[in-house]
């Protein structure tokens, strides 16, 4: 199949021919990048006023569902550092509550997925789950990366989920050890 790329009508994003800019939109199709929405001014998609933190590392583009990208500090992920040979986990970073900036260690929340321990901390590898049951009460925050939603209990922040094609992956919350 060839794919074409074109502009969607609301300046959403470019996507292939096939998708759409529409609420049931879960991913950035291949072909396509998320852009700026022409969001209002402090929305979590105003990337026009985000910190520049992207050029810092390999952040992974989370966006609404709407295929917007969300700002760096709504929702950052990235891997370890390479350096310290712990690229092999990923850090994924939120304001408290989640969907509100993060701007200090006070209203940040990190959550962590590393199965093979390479941050050297038993409680984040021993709390991570690739085959977790997603709870009744978790509910979906809006946030998608690449057929992946992130869901979360509000009153218990304790985890958050990555659900995609029925499987969920529990990552626990918890500070990830400062490569040097």
């Amino acid at each position: 199949m060839r794919s074409v790329l074109v502009r969607v009508a609301t300046g959403c994003f470019a996507v292939d021919v096939l998708a759409s800019c529409s609420s049931a939109q879960e991913d950035v199709t291949a072909g396509g990048e998320p852009e700026g929405c022409g969001s209002k001014p402090g929305s979590v998609t105003d990337i026009e006023s985000e910190p520049d933190w992207r050029r810092h590392a390999d952040y992974r583009r989370w966006t609404d569902t709407e295929g917007c990208l969300l700002r760096i500090d709504i929702v950052a992920e990235r891997p370890g550092p390479e350096h310290c040979g712990w690229d092999a986990a990923d850090v994924l970073i939120v304001g408290q509550p989640l969907g509100a900036p993060y701007t200090s260690p006070d209203d940040t929340a990190h959550f962590v997925r590393d199965p093979a321990a390479a941050f050297g901390q038993p409680h984040l590898a021993d709390g991570y789950d690739p085959d977790a049951s997603l709870p009744d009460d978790a509910i979906d925050t809006g946030f998608r990366r690449e057929g992946v939603s992130l869901w979360h209990i509000p009153q218990d922040q304790s985890a958050v989920w990555l659900v995609s094609g029925g499987t969920a992956e529990r990552w626990p919350r918890g500070d990830p050890p400062i490569c040097r």
